[in-house]
């Protein structure tokens, strides 16, 4: 504080100095030329001008000074206090830091993530409430049986121990994933690479980097990356071999399988590496209790999750179809005006007949033609199908483009 009143003196003379001399040249009074007789009368007038002037200069380089001063004062004020409040804000307490904090994760029984209600950056604490970690602004947590959490700071990600927030890895990659089987995934100059729990770099094998995924994760010892190309994808083990060689369009992970696909077909493999589904020109899904295939034709098929096969043919609905008859029916309604009564017909309608054939809904949105014994006569390979006689069916391949079948499926040329 001291060199900040000394400066702002130094600075205030400065200022008075500047303002005397360029007072003194406005103000510089110059001799006029006169004749011997009158020298000394001249002199005297000059040097009382001289007095006057110069207290004229001091009155206002004096004002001058004060007005400099004053601003220069509430300037060096104002900094301080920006500075105080600035300094405030860097040491604030630990206490403070609670103020507005809620708990956004439990991590372990001795240390937690506190979120913050006016700021994106949280903090870690252990269960004294003291801060362990600031500015984190998310955390990924590991795989079951690895100890570091990966966060990030607003600009880039490292990993800190599970356990005491202890840092183990700075935050120095722009893009990192969780741990798991003791290793994690980090991008380095474009390039995929693995550290382990030291933050080594223990697989290094020029492989690409794809944002779009889910994360690269170790099940039971592998890792679906893509190759150098970033076109195709395998699967490598802990050491960094190719367990199935990068030929794949992908390899994803879902429950406890992994999705491969090649080309517009898909198999189904357990993390033990098991064939679960072989490959077939079929779009896999998984849930719960069983996986559904659906094929080019629009047909589906039901397994269960050790792979055998629930229903071939798998139907999502069946309807019965009606078409329009000959015969014009009214609808004839009894009415009143001014107590006369009188027979009000409605427009005419043509009566409705039942189809011979039936309608069934396999993938959602295509339908296929079903005899009435239950057989089916057509796959699903229509968007809409119309009854428009007892045996003569409307079947749309697409939008305004179909074509008319009979009640054995057969298209009527």
């Amino acid at each position: 504080m001291k060199k900040a009143f000394k400066a702002v003196w130094h600075g205030i003379k400065r200022a008075y100095s500047t303002v005397d001399g360029w007072l003194n040249k406005l103000f510089e009074v110059k001799p006029e030329e006169t004749t011997e007789n009158q020298e000394e009368k001249e002199a005297e007038k000059q040097k009382e001008r001289a007095k006057y002037f110069r207290g004229l200069r001091l009155v206002a380089g004096t004002g001058l000074t004060v007005i400099v001063a004053f601003w220069a004062i509430v300037f060096v004020i104002w900094s301080v206090e920006g500075v105080s409040e600035w300094v405030d804000d860097m040491v604030e307490t630990d206490k403070e830091m609670f103020e507005y904090a809620y708990l956004e994760e439990t991590l372990s029984d001795n240390l937690f993530y506190f979120g913050r209600n006016y700021s994106s950056r949280g903090f870690l604490a252990d269960s004294n409430d003291k801060i362990i970690l600031k500015d984190v602004v998310w955390i990924a947590k590991p795989m079951e049986g690895d100890s570091l959490v990966c966060f990030s700071d607003g600009s880039n990600r490292g990993y800190f121990h599970i356990r005491d927030g202890r840092v183990v890895v700075e935050p120095k990659y722009s893009h990192a994933w969780i741990f798991s089987d003791g290793l994690a995934a980090v991008e380095e100059k474009g390039r995929l690479k693995f550290i382990n729990s030291e933050g080594q770099i223990v697989i290094d094998q020029n492989l690409t980097c794809d944002f779009s995924g889910s994360g690269y994760v170790f099940h039971n010892g592998h890792c679906a990356v893509n190759d150098s190309t970033g076109n195709y994808a395998g699967l490598i083990d802990r050491n960094g071999n190719w367990v199935m060689p990068p030929v794949y369009n992908s390899i994803i992970p879902q429950d406890t399988f992994w999705m491969v696909t090649m080309d517009r077909q898909q198999a189904i493999l357990s993390f033990d590496m098991d064939t679960i589904i072989p490959m077939i020109p079929a779009t896999l899904q998984i849930d719960d209790t069983s996986i559904l295939a659906t094929f080019s034709d629009h047909t589906q098929s039901i397994y269960n999750l050790h792979g055998e096969l629930v229903a071939a043919s798998l139907i999502r609905d069946v309807e019965q179809m009606f078409y329009d008859t000959r015969d014009v029916m009214y609808d004839v309604r009894i009415s009143s005006v001014d107590d006369s009564y009188y027979n009000d017909y409605s427009s005419p309608e043509t009566k409705k007949a039942i189809a011979t054939c039936k309608r069934y809904e396999a993938e959602s949105g295509w339908y296929g033609l079903m005899s009435p014994d239950g057989k089916l006569l057509t796959p699903p390979s229509y968007i809409c199908i119309n009854a428009i006689d007892k045996d003569l069916y409307l079947c749309l391949i697409s939008y305004g483009n179909g074509v008319i079948l009979n009640n054995h499926g057969k298209r009527v040329e």
